[in-house]
């Protein structure tokens, strides 16, 4: 997926997060969203995904060629972030069949297919609420990076993850399809170097 940001900005009450941003996003590139502590990033990612509504600029979205009109992007995205959240209430196998019954995942004959991707011995008779900060990272990641939505969209993909569980979603990084686009918000240099473009947010 291409994406076309022209002018961009965003305020909460009388504070200017972003400011008159323009750039674009390549369909297969990986991209990654840089700053400070409050310099947007995450603001910026949330309205790439459609979630947020710019104070003022446009967001275009490309497919094949053709525009992707806005009210349709959520068919396109995924997006993972550290404060967002599955339905913790379900076991992983009721999540993944849950997701299916959705369309999504469709490339997976089964849970246990799926699961293996997950690499990591989950406690599948327990609720998700009883997993740990970076089990639940990685099922979120899970669920994203291995479906085949044109644009992921990825809030520090490595929180909460422990050095075997970011090489763990360094693998699965690198075996995304090559039409798939991928946007980053991180300071981490590894995820940077991952990249293959950037914007620096909150930079004179």
């Amino acid at each position: 997926m291409d994406l076309s940001i022209q002018k961009l900005s965003k305020a909460f009450n009388q504070r200017t997060v972003l400011l008159d941003l323009s750039f674009r996003i390549s369909g297969g590139e990986r991209f990654a969203i840089t700053g400070s502590n409050g310099s947007g990033k995450s603001t910026l990612l949330k309205i790439l995904s459609g979630g947020l509504i710019p104070s003022g600029g446009t967001i275009q979205y490309f497919l094949n060629g053709y525009e992707v009109l806005a009210e349709q992007v959520y068919r396109y995205v995924h997006f993972v972030a550290p404060y967002n959240t599955v339905i913790e209430e379900l076991t992983l196998p009721e999540l993944f069949r849950m997701h299916q019954q959705l369309g999504l995942l469709l490339g997976f004959q089964s849970y246990e297919a799926w699961h293996r991707r997950l690499d990591y011995a989950f406690p599948i008779r327990r609720p998700i609420k009883t997993y740990s900060s970076g089990m639940k990272q990685r099922v979120k990641l899970g669920l994203a990076i291995l479906d085949d939505r044109p644009l992921i969209l990825l809030d520090e993909p490595g929180s909460n993850l422990d050095a075997q569980g970011k090489a763990w979603c360094f693998s699965l990084l690198d075996q995304v399809r090559p039409h798939q686009t991928i946007v980053i918000a991180t300071n981490d240099p590894a995820e940077i170097d991952w990249c293959t473009n950037g914007l620096e947010v909150g930079s004179k």
